[in-house]
């Protein structure tokens, strides 16, 4: 079983507890969880579609808009090309947060 906990800390993290089915099975979610799970950065993402003709017969709008969206997402990644899963998960949980609490 896969539970998720989000909690804020003082340091205005947050946190993500994962408790697996039992002991056993730790070493394989751990290393899965920081290893196998790594996300390209979008804006790095859309460079390389960009560069590589991708967007042939997209207008100037649609490449804009992709554009944007992608931009927007990356703020997660900070300045990092990749990033494991679950620190973009918490990343936008903590965004969700703060832009709720304003």
């Amino acid at each position: 079983m896969l539970h998720l906990e989000y909690k804020v800390n003082d340091y205005k993290g947050c946190h993500i507890d994962i408790q697996p089915g039992s002991e056993t099975e730790i070493p394989g979610l751990r290393d899965m969880l920081m290893h196998a799970f790594m996300v390209d950065n979008p804006a790095r993402t859309f460079a390389k579609k960009m560069k590589h003709g991708g967007f042939q017969g997209c207008t100037e709008e649609e490449i804009e808009s992709e554009a944007e969206v992608a931009d927007v997402l990356s703020d997660l990644w900070g300045n990092e090309p990749v990033m494991n899963v679950m620190l973009l998960l918490s990343r936008a949980m903590q965004m969700i947060v703060d832009l709720r609490l304003g």
